[in-house]
């Protein structure tokens, strides 16, 4: 059974199961709550309960002030919904309000998707769940090796399960570990989260998603974002590689055009790497002028028009400037671009 939440002051609503706490039930979908512990030792989470009923899952350490127990105060992360509800909490209102953390994580899966790309999943303990946006970048730390940053792939839906995309680069000692010698259920410290490449929640303007090749990690976390909030507003992605199925989540992404409405999907390929053998013994080129002009071409033949878009890139440096220069000749105003600069895909 589900029972329908209304946030306030937000107006948001959600449903949330009989079977999940509050916290659980706004994170899945998509709201960010201030919490911090997510066990009931810190108050962090605390909400007031303005109408209906609900039930404790767990004991809790944590003691409000007699006169906030008056007042109706719960623990989100410790309360289940008996009745549909109407509640007071705080929601994090942008990464200045998501606090640095250093957490102890374990390999989950490794899962090899070619020769050269890789996705290494992360698992927190249920205690300390990581807080971010998604979109943002946090650093991975493997003893022994350099710390390398990397962007979340996944949806902070669920905190608990991290998502990486790593290519493997021929001579970079983190790429060959993660690929060679990291095992199931070793351990990793993460650090962070850092970066502002995160979805505006605020525009209801149609969203255009640009990815070069492993730069799709963090466009595919706001994705799932905008999938757990369930936005009205057409989205529309394109994803360029160097060379042909290079789009190693190809399947995903055809599946959301068949399960969402407002999706569309178009796959991009720029000029293949020459003069050497394997992309991994060319490190991370950057792109191609004719890569920019069919990116480019792609966009404005559908969309000639951007005044009225937002949106997010994802591309080297190198190429950053052209691209962001054509977008911007055709109507793209500067506050409704995002970008992210590829140095750690």
């Amino acid at each position: 059974m589900a029972f329908r939440v209304q946030l306030n002051p937000s107006n948001k609503v959600f449903t949330a199961e009989k079977t999940e706490t509050l916290l659980e039930a706004a994170l899945r979908s998509g709201i960010a709550l201030n919490y911090s512990c997510s066990t009931g030792a810190c108050g962090g989470c605390g909400g007031r309960l303005v109408s209906g009923r609900v039930r404790a899952t767990q004991h809790h350490d944590f003691k409000f002030p007699d006169t906030q127990q008056a007042q109706g105060y719960v623990l989100l992360c410790c309360c289940a919904a008996d009745s549909d509800l109407e509640i007071e909490a705080q929601e994090v209102g942008g990464v200045e309000d998501i606090p640095l953390q250093q957490i102890s994580t374990k390999v989950e899966k490794l899962e090899r998707l070619r020769e050269d790309t890789m996705i290494l999943h992360l698992r927190t303990p249920r205690s300390q769940t990581l807080r971010f946006l998604a979109g943002q970048h946090i650093s991975l730390a493997i003893e022994g090796l350099q710390a390398r940053n990397k962007s979340l792939a996944s949806c902070p839906c669920n905190a608990m399960n991290l998502q990486f995309h790593i290519r493997r680069v021929q001579g970079d000692p983190f790429s060959e570990y993660v690929f060679n010698q990291l095992k199931l259920s070793q351990q990793m410290i993460i650090e962070g989260p850092w970066g502002s490449f995160t979805l505006d929640e605020a525009s209801q303007r149609p969203i255009i998603f640009i990815a070069y090749e492993t730069g799709f990690a963090p466009i595919k976390s706001i994705i799932e974002h905008t999938f757990a909030l369930e936005v009205g507003q057409p989205i529309h992605l394109y994803w360029m590689v160097r060379e042909a199925d290079r789009h190693y989540l190809q399947n995903l992404c055809r599946s959301w055009v068949d399960a969402m409405d407002n999706f569309q999907y178009t796959p991009l390929q720029g000029v293949p790497v020459t003069g050497v053998s394997s992309w991994e013994e060319s490190g991370m080129p950057g792109l191609d002028v004719s890569d920019m002009d069919s990116m480019a071409a792609a966009i404005i033949a559908d969309y000639p028009d951007l005044s009225g878009f937002d949106v997010y890139l994802t591309a080297p440096d190198s190429g950053m400037e052209k691209i962001v220069q054509i977008l911007q000749q055709h109507g793209l105003p500067r506050a409704q671009l995002h970008q992210d600069v590829m140095q750690r895909f």
